[in-house]
């Protein structure tokens, strides 16, 4: 199973991510992302029905960025919100500190992959590019063992008509994706949350802001880096399709 996010602006270009994680680990990579929800919960009283949506989370007035849908599950009777949801600096300190160790834990699931595709044209039709790169990178990855996956995007189930007519674009003698993209809202899925988490990550890698913290920007690639697929022969790095490395 594959697991779908994008991010990106103007300024940098447009970026999709992919988690895939073999069926049999499932089970017991969900396992230990629910272990750290309920440390989260535990610690700063962030329910595992919260959306952990990296943009939101780590800005500096988190509430203004959550629907209120989701506001409501954290708010008391009093309507306050947690104090890691406050706009001041130790609380932002301790979100990024909580970003770190959900990142840290997807980084420990060993068996998983991530793919990560970067272009410069953030418009829709650049955006329609870019998945068509991340299917064939996908592919490529799986044709040495005969392997298939199925692929689940983050988005309402109305904006994925481009999406499967990319799927069905490719060539059913020797596809290795099977089906048309599901499209699933990362709201009702803890593992859409966890691919948000690492396409925010390299997102922040390809940045060049003066003022971004030199630990976040390397987040993506100290964090994950048992997960990131490289070319052949590269042992480290980034490894951003389309960034790093010419395919």
């Amino acid at each position: 199973m594959a697991y779908i996010d994008d991010s990106g602006n103007e300024a940098v270009g447009w970026l999709f991510s992919a988690l895939a994680i073999p069926l049999e680990y499932w089970n017991e990579y969900l396992d230990r992302w629910l272990n750290f929800r309920q440390w989260l919960y535990k610690k700063n009283a962030i329910p595992a029905d919260f959306e952990l949506h990296a943009r939101a989370w780590l800005s500096g007035k988190p509430c203004d960025h959550t629907p209120q849908a989701q506001l409501d599950l954290v708010t008391d009777a009093e309507g306050k919100v947690p104090a890691i949801l406050e706009h001041n600096r130790d609380a932002r300190r301790s979100r990024f500190e909580v970003f770190e160790k959900a990142l840290k834990t997807i980084g420990g699931y060993s068996e998983a992959r991530l793919f990560t595709v970067l272009c410069a044209d953030s418009s829709g039709a650049g955006r329609i590019a870019l998945y068509d790169e991340l299917l064939a990178f996908i592919q490529e990855a799986l044709e040495p063992d005969k392997a298939h996956a199925m692929l689940i995007v983050d988005g309402d189930e109305d904006s994925g008509g481009h999406l499967w007519s990319a799927h069905r674009r490719l060539d059913i003698r020797n596809r290795r994706i099977i089906e048309d993209a599901a499209l699933r809202r990362s709201s009702d899925s803890q593992l859409l949350q966890m691919v948000d988490a690492c396409v925010h990550a390299a997102f922040q890698s390809v940045q060049n802001k003066v003022n971004l913290d030199a630990k976040f920007k390397t987040y993506y690639e100290t964090a994950l880096d048992r997960l990131i697929e490289r070319p052949f022969g590269t042992d480290i790095g980034r490894c951003i399709r389309g960034h790093d490395y010419d395919p």
